[in-house]
């Protein structure tokens, strides 16, 4: 075991939690927040920082425990229970570990995918986020030309996706709460990554996109007052095309009809390798089409921020239809038979919370590649899980918009007299799931639910209506409702255990497999 790292300057890379970025729309911070709680999580994180590798087995699963902490802290946790939260993931650890040598500018690109040498690009990036503006090295390792199709062909934007999207969502933490340790620790990640799914981010991806938008506008977010992590000066501009593009919905509604993207055409599930590769090999280069046609209307000057940000919420919404009426029209397939909250389709409804995140930061062109990346992916594993069904209208008829915890007898006094609408157990539904999902141990649960409840924030003025005529059967009832239905089956399946119910898990099984 290598000893703790020692980085003099860990404080400027782990400073108090920022507040969130301006809109468009970007998750609040939650009542519950103060000085206690911010200080206990820069004390985990500084510690999970140095102490321990970014996976914790050699399977390549990853240490989860940023995501945790920084989730909770958001949803309003104390620092005790930052500080327990933190202990449950300490237990199965693995020290960091010492790389086989340092890195240079040169030999940064000889050991990509090589999980052994983490801890060296953790010191390289590091030292680049010394030295720079957070938006250029982003800029310069993710999405430029040079690392992805240039010597050796790098691909460093599928690494970026890789395995369920989890460098995404790390470097995602760090731009959200202000954390440029939390920024290397995920460029680290990306490069260990292997390059998966690359039918999905064709090459010639980089090169159409290296000229499309005006060097005018620097920012999507030029009208923003200020970003916690940039030394850069913010510029204003915003153009507009008459181009149009393809509502997520109306994809969905084409994949869903299409019997090229079926298990059975497709042979999913495999037995050999896994479903993600199948479908990349299969029918990767059709699904990069149609993430191109979603993003069609950005090409150009079109990539403004209102035009993004409306792509932010088609996504947002697709994903989260996905997990929650897919998961309830495919509950027969999970042992609670209620709902079949799937493991895969939970990570897109995570991951989604970072898009304005990272826009806030990115130019306008690479913006465009990060929102048909995602695109990309989120119907790619779609399809990897068995393009589940969407009864929109059953899951309407079926499910609650006003879920409450189980009630344990004699646990909650009765009412008093007087007491406005005394037979609604949780007049607000959303603070039972708060207070039970942040006490919940399990990393994805407070993820999920913290996305889901910031959509139902951000996008709580859509009534039903709002997506009619977008092909797709049902997304006329879709209203806003949509995703406090979800976390309340979530916490169903995951246990409200705080309340006394056993924790439950997630599944695995698919869908029409």
């Amino acid at each position: 075991m290598a000893p703790p790292t020692k980085v003099d300057d860990l404080d400027a890379f782990f400073p108090l939690p920022s507040a969130a970025v301006p809109s468009p729309p970007f998750p609040a911070r939650l009542l519950g927040v103060n000085p206690a709680s911010g200080a206990a999580l820069v004390r985990t994180l500084k510690d999970n920082h140095v102490k321990w590798h970014a996976f914790f087995n050699d399977r390549g699963f990853h240490n989860h425990a940023s995501h945790h902490l920084v989730a909770i802290y958001g949803l309003g946790a104390s620092g005790p229970l930052i500080e327990a939260a933190y202990e449950t993931h300490v237990a199965y650890m693995l020290p960091a570990l010492e790389s086989p040598e340092r890195l240079d500018e040169k030999s940064f690109w000889a050991h990509l995918g090589e999980q052994s040498f983490y801890s060296a690009y953790l010191e390289y990036f590091r030292a680049q986020l010394r030295e720079k503006d957070v938006t250029d090295v982003i800029e310069e390792y993710i999405f430029s030309v040079r690392a992805n199709v240039g010597e050796g062909t790098p691909r460093m934007f599928s690494r970026f996706f890789a395995a369920l999207i989890h460098p995404m969502i790390h470097m995602g933490c760090g731009l959200e709460f202000g954390f440029l340790g939390l920024v290397a620790e995920g460029l680290a990640q990306t490069a260990v990554h292997t390059s998966q799914g690359n039918n999905l981010y064709p090459d010639t991806l980089f090169e159409q996109l290296k000229d499309d938008t005006t060097e005018a506008v620097a920012r999507l977010t030029a009208l923003l007052p200020s970003l916690s992590l940039s030394k850069a000066e913010l510029t204003n501009g915003e153009t507009s095309t008459g181009k149009t593009s393809v509502h997520a919905f109306t994809i969905l509604a084409r994949i869903l009809a299409d019997d090229k993207y079926s298990p059975a055409t497709l042979g999913l599930p495999v037995t050999v390798g896994n479903n993600f590769e199948r479908v990349n090999d299969t029918v990767g280069s059709a699904l990069a089409d149609l993430a191109a046609e979603w993003t069609a209307g950005l090409d150009g000057e079109g990539a403004t921020p209102t035009a993004i940000a409306e792509k932010i919420e088609e996504v947002a919404w697709m994903n989260a239809l996905l997990y929650g009426v897919g998961g309830w029209g495919g509950r027969e397939r999970s042992p609670s038979k209620t709902f079949n909250a799937d493991f895969f389709y939970m990570h897109l409804v995570t991951s989604s919370l970072f898009l304005p995140s990272f826009v806030a930061y990115l130019s306008p062109r690479s913006s465009v590649l990060l929102l048909r990346g995602y695109f990309a992916i989120s119907i790619a594993w779609f399809v990897s899980q068995g393009r589940c069904a969407l009864p929109i209208r059953e899951f309407y008829e079926k499910t609650t918009a006003m879920p409450a915890p189980p009630q344990t007898a004699g646990a909650q006094a009765a009412p008093t007299k007087g007491t406005l609408i005394p037979d609604v157990v949780a007049p607000n539904p959303w603070l039972p799931i708060v207070q039970t999902t942040i006490a919940h141990p399990g990393e994805h649960v407070c993820k999920v639910q913290r996305a889901l409840a910031h959509n139902a924030t951000a996008y709580a003025t859509r009534g039903a209506g709002s997506f009619a005529g977008t092909g797709l059967e049902g997304a006329e009832l879709l209203d806003a409702t949509l995703f406090v239905r979800a976390a309340g089956l979530t916490a169903d399946r995951m246990g409200w255990m705080k309340e006394g119910q056993a924790e439950g898990g997630w599944d695995r099984a698919g869908f029409n497999f």
